[in-house]
């Protein structure tokens, strides 16, 4: 299933349906009355460079750690919520749009679709088609229409940044600032919340280009076309931005100038763009290909609506999933910017949570499923994103917390901002989620296409690893992370909620890991032979009544039923609690996983994607079934981007189910593979999977009744012999284990 398909237009920004190159971001409401194009740019942020590290975190930081030490935990939070913090990153920013308004065009028999398979955007009627894409080879958006009969369009475009609309010849530029200064969406009674005072942020720019058989005529605010049967535009967008760690450039004309250049270089032909761009898109899309064996033709919104009501779940997997596959390419492609928690999607100034880098899981899981997809090609730009916040980390490493190595806290921008953000502890000081980002990177590179990455990432990983190594303390005879927090959860001591503790799983499940990969990558001897002596002095995962400690003991919780699995790090998305190797600390993760489903009565997108993915791990159908009908149900918009409560688009939950289903139907341990190891009852029938990516091998496997059929890989392999027919066709390089 490759379609989506509506019989109406949308009617707000969550209807509308998604179109992208890696740098250009445009949403498409897909009207033949009123259309609307929504655009942003990947480097389009509020703000500038700034360094808010703070040599008084450091300052006070062993006093937290004593206060902790000594059991006064809350004391210890407000000494973190007033000393050790930073401020807010800035915030993604909406470019602007071009609205369209038609007179006389046919639109009965109405349909709109999203070609998935060729990223194609269509808009029909018995009277007319409309078509767009968006090229990464050309780096250009183009929208074209054509009607059996004259019509005419009125052609406007606005911003909700500080900007202003200017016709040239056959162009039109939209061309603006972006604001100094933008307060994240959750501080409600921030005065001036979006500011230009400082005349620092990034000029921008989108300039759209008419060709028509019709007349053009230009008065004040817009331009029309008259009594024509053809009209292609063609967009482009550029900002002012530098780089990282440069002041962006803030002249208008001179981002026009880099639009007019860049349509100079550009061949607008549309029938030669969309040629190339659906040669560049479909070479990414088709490396790796799932089917459920699952037919649908209507209308998207009624598969939703079915689901909704109890009705299968098979086909909306199958759509859902492609369409993950969809926004990776369409919004993460090299050259351009790591995935934020919309993609390249925001239609706000004051977006949920900045629309930044959440790096306490969300940016992470947005790449969980890229090289099992195939998509390596697109992890680059989060490679880079890394690449650049060790550079400022290592200054917050030094000044924040004396040690070597970089550090990053839980909010990433544009500009890589890596110390904390202000708040409470219990999401504001996080100062190894650069670890776990070293991590993320590293499994990429370990299963996927990466090679020419190896210097950035063996860099990356010894960093991180050396701000782990240096952050250890000894504290009764055990190495551990104080102050240690697990993301956005809290604790009871005696009637008082606290934030803070020593040794959280979560924590020493980064340290474990990143040591492991560092042991397998790094060539610095010296932080292999720490490595060597503190690595049997980890603070031990322990557990209890409810499962695994969150933190170094087992704490009475206010939030049972919790929306991260933190806690449950070092078995997913890590590998070092193996569902064969160490079945004591498995039992504990199920305990504590089935513990906070029991009690969960949130419907989160991200988090029921982690759900999914761990009770894949778990070798659980029946909990994933459960899991994926309740996100099917409650977490997806009738334009299938994934809902945060109460009505906000993340994106991660759309990229972290197909995560979810990769681990159903293949999961891995110590190089070994095991297929269908969660393949619920709604999916035994018949299915298939061409070529998914495990440790670099392509692997394609078919089932009929849950059993595997056929096997097969690129590359020799490793697979647990359960799960397959007896009188299954194996490939050569098939090396079937035993499951002792």
């Amino acid at each position: 299933m490759n379609i989506i398909r509506y019989d109406k237009p949308a009617r707000k920004w969550t209807e509308a349906l998604p179109l992208g190159n890696g740098f250009t971001g445009a949403m498409v409401y897909g009207s033949l009355k009123k259309e609307k194009i929504c655009f942003n740019d990947c480097t389009l942020w509020s703000g500038y460079p700034k360094d808010y590290n703070s040599s008084e975190s450091l300052k006070y930081l062993e006093e937290v750690r004593r206060l902790i030490f000594d059991g006064k935990n809350s004391e210890a939070d407000a000494l973190c919520a007033s000393k050790l913090h930073g401020d807010y990153s800035e915030a993604y920013m909406p470019l602007g749009e071009v609205d369209l308004s038609f007179k006389n065009l046919d639109i009965s028999g109405y349909s709109r679709s999203l070609d998935l398979e060729k990223a194609v955007h269509t808009v029909s009627s018995n009277g007319c088609l409309a078509e767009m894409f968006s090229s990464y080879p050309d780096r250009v958006t183009v929208y074209r229409i054509e009607s059996k009969t004259p019509f005419s369009v009125r052609i406007t475009a606005k911003s909700k940044l500080k900007s202003r609309v200017v016709f040239q010849g056959k162009s039109l530029f939209l061309a603006g600032n972006a604001p100094d200064y933008a307060a994240p969406n959750y501080l409600f009674r921030k005065i001036r919340p979006i500011r230009y005072n400082e005349r620092k942020a990034m000029a921008f720019c989108l300039q759209t280009n008419i060709e028509t058989d019709g007349i053009i005529k230009r008065s004040l605010g817009s331009v029309s076309v008259l009594r024509a049967k053809s009209l292609t535009l063609f967009f482009v967008t550029e900002t002012g931005f530098k780089g990282f760690d440069k002041m962006p450039c803030t002249n208008r004309a001179e981002v026009v100038n880099k639009c007019r250049s860049r349509f100079k270089k550009t061949d607008l032909n549309f029938e030669r763009l969309k040629e190339r761009h659906i040669a560049d898109y479909m070479s990414l899309y088709n490396k790796q290909r799932l089917s459920f064996h699952a037919a649908y033709h209507g209308d998207t919104k009624s598969l939703v609506k079915s689901v909704r009501q109890g009705g299968s779940v098979k086909q909306l997997s199958e759509l859902l999933y492609n369409y993950a596959k969809y926004l990776v390419i369409s919004g993460s492609r090299k050259g351009g910017q790591a995935l934020n928690l919309q993609g390249i999607w925001n239609n706000s100034r004051r977006p949920p949570w900045s629309s930044n880098y959440t790096v306490n899981i969300n940016t992470q899981m947005n790449y969980w499923c890229a090289s099992r997809c195939g998509l390596s090609d697109c992890i680059e730009p989060l490679i880079q994103m890394v690449y650049e916040s060790v550079q400022n980390g290592e200054k917050t490493a030094e000044i924040n917390y004396g040690c070597k190595g970089f550090a990053c806290n839980h909010n990433v921008d544009l500009w890589r901002k890596t110390s904390p953000v202000k708040g409470s502890p219990s999401y504001m000081f996080a100062p190894l989620c650069g670890v776990w980002l070293a991590n993320e990177i590293y499994f990429h590179y370990k299963n996927g296409y990466l090679q020419e990455y190896a210097d950035k990432v063996a860099n990356i990983v010894t960093e991180a690893a050396r701000f782990a190594n240096d952050y250890l303390v000894m504290y009764n005879g055990r190495y551990v992370i104080c102050p240690s927090a697990s993301p956005e959860n809290s604790f009871y001591i005696g009637s008082k909620a606290c934030n803070l503790d020593y040794a959280s799983s979560f924590d020493m499940g980064l340290v474990r890991q990143v040591f492991k990969n560092a042991s397998e990558i790094s060539k610095d001897s010296q932080l292999l032979a720490d490595i060597k002596v503190k690595e049997p002095l980890l603070y031990p995962f322990g557990s209890g009544v409810n499962g695994i400690y969150e933190w170094h003991k087992e704490y009475n919780v206010p939030e049972k039923g919790h929306r991260h699995f933190s806690p449950l790090y070092a078995f997913y998305p890590g590998d070092l609690i193996g569902y064969y190797a160490d079945k004591t600390n498995v039992d504990a993760v199920k305990r504590l996983f089935e513990y906070r489903l029991a009690h969960s009565g949130q419907h989160i997108g991200w988090s029921a994607a982690w759900a999914l993915c761990i009770s894949s791990r778990l070798r659980d159908p029946d909990t994933f079934l459960s899991v994926l009908r309740g996100m099917l149900s409650n977490c997806v918009f009738n334009n299938l981007f994934c809902v945060h409560p109460p009505e906000l688009f993340q994106i991660d939950g759309n990229l972290g189910f197909a995560a979810g289903v990769n681990e159903m139907l293949l999961t891995e341990e110590n190089g070994i593979a095991e297929l269908l190891p969660a393949l619920a009852d709604e999916f035994k029938e018949s299915g298939e999977v061409n070529d998914m990516v495990v440790q670099k091998a392509k692997i394609s496997f078919k089932w009929e009744n849950g059993s595997v059929t056929y096997l097969d890989s690129d590359s020799p392999v490793k697979i647990y012999n359960i799960h397959i027919a007896s009188d299954a066709k194996i490939g050569e390089h098939i090396n079937l284990i035993d499951v002792n």
